[in-house]
């Protein structure tokens, strides 16, 4: 049996959900929760073999929720059970450590064919999440340091290159390392890479 955690705020739904997934044979449902925060202070407790979320949680999203759950689980399956059907939510799922981005109004069988697909290790996305370039957070500047620091310049030579202070450009480091939430230069170079920042900066 798959052991399952539910959140999601809408009870009914969550109700609804649970005895689908306990009928199907394949699925336990062990916990259910209805915010982020509790789910954040007890998920480990329980080690879950997938956990399904919502997106819509109060005290603390599903989206947000799923960033500090990655910080130290790798292992436990994550499926976004969501209404939205825009693709910048499937993105974000998708960029955060997500295994898969479904939609509620899907039917009771399907919705299990995905699960167990997810289970076994099939990422599930609209194709537009996975493919669809993410518009930058950065500004024009940093974009030319982020170049520069890929191309691996220091902070000292960049300064030069610019002609500014290499006190400057190391604050539109950090900047930018916040903007992605990462911790270094060589994390910034490798998120900024797989979220498309970087082509076409030769």
């Amino acid at each position: 049996m798959i052991k399952t955690i539910l959140a999601d705020d809408h009870k009914l739904f969550c109700d609804g959900l649970e005895r689908v997934l306990n009928d199907s044979g394949h699925f336990q449902v062990i916990q259910k929760f209805y915010n982020g925060q509790t789910l954040l202070e007890k998920i480990n407790v329980h080690n879950p073999d997938l956990l399904i979320i919502d997106v819509e949680m109060p005290n603390i999203n599903g989206f947000d929720a799923i960033k500090r759950i990655r910080l130290n689980n790798s292992s436990s399956k994550i499926v976004v059970l969501s209404m939205h059907e825009e693709n910048v939510f499937s993105q974000e799922a998708f960029m955060l450590g997500a295994d898969a981005y479904l939609n509620k109004s899907m039917e009771s069988m399907q919705l299990i064919e995905s699960l167990l697909k997810t289970v076994q290790g099939q990422k599930l996305f609209p194709q537009a999440a996975t493919t669809t370039k993410i518009e930058s957070p950065f500004s024009d500047r940093e974009h030319e340091i982020l170049r520069l620091i890929a191309s691996g310049k220091t902070s000292e030579q960049i300064a030069e290159r610019l002609k500014i202070s290499h006190l400057t450009v190391k604050a539109h480091r950090r900047n930018m390392m916040r903007k992605l939430n990462v911790n270094n230069a060589a994390e910034l170079i490798t998120k900024a890479l797989e979220m498309g920042f970087l082509y076409g900066l030769t």
